[in-house]
């Protein structure tokens, strides 16, 4: 999940298409799978990560369904993952995830 995770926030940093998007976002979310817990920060236009923050939102679930939601693969809201935080929130990070899935797949789109 780090790897998927860390190439997650490189592909934020090149898309600059994705940064309107967390321009004035203020969210802390864990992302905890059984081996391990995440904390995902988006404040003022940045992501980044912290390890082992207490946070009132958070995604949980298998490690393949995180690292699927992370790579862009699927959305949120179809994967069999738990989440504890509001709609709005869901449909927010949903669209940061599925928004940076790999440029390579939008090349056989094209």
């Amino acid at each position: 999940m780090i790897e998927a995770l860390n190439n997650f926030l490189t592909k934020v940093k090149v898309q600059g298409h994705i940064l309107p998007l967390i321009e004035n976002a203020d969210l802390r979310v864990n992302l905890n799978t059984h081996q391990q817990s995440i904390q995902l920060v988006i404040k003022n236009g940045t992501i980044f990560t912290l390890q082992n923050q207490p946070s009132k939102y958070e995604i949980s679930g298998d490690i393949n369904a995180m690292t699927q939601l992370l790579e862009g693969k699927q959305r949120l809201r179809t994967l069999k993952l738990s989440i504890s935080a509001p709609l709005r929130t869901i449909l927010l990070l949903e669209s940061l995830f599925y928004l940076t899935k790999a440029q390579q797949e939008f090349a056989k789109i094209i």
